[in-house]
């Protein structure tokens, strides 16, 4: 990730009223409180770019002034276009919008020298998906289509000068059934589709949270199923695989985190009700060296926010720097044990966290070293 660029987290309420997830940083990424935004909106999405785009009363419009010591920004601006918005999805360098009609308009001209495009062009129909219901795009520029009758697509093709790609493919869905992740049965009803940092997400008619690494072939035992609480709608981290935001079949939100438990858990977030949720990246264009936009590097995005996060790992535990008893440690294989150990927290916030004097109690906390 750019050095000038933070996750944000958007959403839109049961009234159709935008909120910003405020607080958000390394080591909190649930943020701190939820913060109401001016205007009233159908359906936004949050890019990797920085943009904050909507869909207000059939107009596709995106949000002025955002940056990352402002993120609710100024106001919404109205981008120029003939057709009835729908829904829109962005990426790093591209922008799709679904009209009316269900046709695909693809956004011209979005590069380092312009985030909001330059044109229209719309995706050729021949052998196009029709009855579209859900556009998601990836951290590396990948775009996926769901039909209203569950199929997935994948558009291949997509490059700087061709950002309507050439062609489409059908993607395998997971089966369901038996009492493995691939079962025997058909594959499950596909209602809403996501794109994240290294994977696809899907969500079924059941509400199970569905996974799969959207790099080269997708085969039916490709796909994970995530367990935990079930959820209507996802929107994961563009800068983690882990983490994602999702809304259960009551309105509620919640984020799928391990803020100091080792393990990932879907964690509730506020009281408001909301309808839909969007994930993306805010960034500073103030910063004297530009963010890169164009698809090319939006494909190289892992590997740049792997480089930007690496000063935020956390160093890893020993044994002995684990805050609690072991029973029978000498009777444990030490490679087992460390096995069993996941590291959460570096040595200073175990002795912050942890109020009491180590050095009295029969444990394996070596506060000496």
């Amino acid at each position: 990730m750019n050095q000038n660029a933070k996750e944000s987290v958007w959403a839109i309420s049961k009234a159709n009223i935008p909120f910003l997830r405020a607080g958000i940083s390394p080591g909190k990424e649930e943020g701190t409180k939820w913060l109401q935004v001016d205007g009233m909106v159908d359906q936004l999405n949050v890019s990797k770019s920085g943009t904050v785009w909507a869909v207000m009363h059939d107009k596709l419009v995106y949000r002025a002034g955002v940056t990352p010591n402002k993120e609710e920004g100024t106001g919404w601006t109205t981008l120029s276009h003939s057709f009835s918005a729908a829904q829109v999805a962005a990426g790093g360098g591209c922008l799709w919008v679904c009209d009316a009609e269900g046709k695909l308009n693809v956004r011209t001209g979005m590069g380092k020298s312009s985030r909001l495009g330059s044109g229209w062009t719309d995706v050729p129909t021949p052998n196009a998906p029709t009855g579209i219901s859900d556009i998601a795009i990836t951290a590396a520029d990948d775009v996926f289509v769901l039909t209203d009758d569950g199929k997935l697509f994948k558009r291949d093709g997509l490059t700087d000068s061709c950002p309507e790609g050439v062609a489409w493919t059908k993607v395998t869905l997971p089966k369901t059934g038996g009492s493995g992740f691939l079962g025997l049965g058909a594959a499950p009803a596909v209602i809403h589709i996501a794109g994240g940092y290294q994977h696809i997400w899907a969500v079924t008619e059941s509400q199970e949270v569905w996974r799969c690494p959207y790099k080269g072939i997708i085969q039916e035992r490709s796909w994970d199923r995530i367990p935990g609480q079930k959820m209507a709608f996802v929107s994961p981290s563009m800068c983690d695989s882990e983490i994602t935001w999702g809304i259960n079949n009551k309105d509620q939100v919640f984020v799928r985190t391990s803020p100091h438990t080792g393990r990932y858990e879907w964690l509730r977030q506020g009281t408001i009700m909301f309808r839909m949720i969007s994930v993306g990246v805010v960034m500073d264009y103030s910063a004297q060296e530009r963010p890169g936009l164009s698809r090319t590097l939006s494909q190289n995005w892992e590997s740049a926010q792997q480089q930007q996060y690496a000063q935020y790992q956390r160093t890893e535990l020993k044994v002995t720097d684990i805050p609690f008893k072991v029973e029978q440690c000498d009777e444990m294989d030490p490679d087992l044990l460390a096995a069993l150990v996941t590291p959460v927290l570096t040595k200073n916030e175990v002795l912050q966290r942890f109020n009491y004097d180590f050095c009295t109690e029969n444990s394996v906390l070596n506060t000496t070293s």
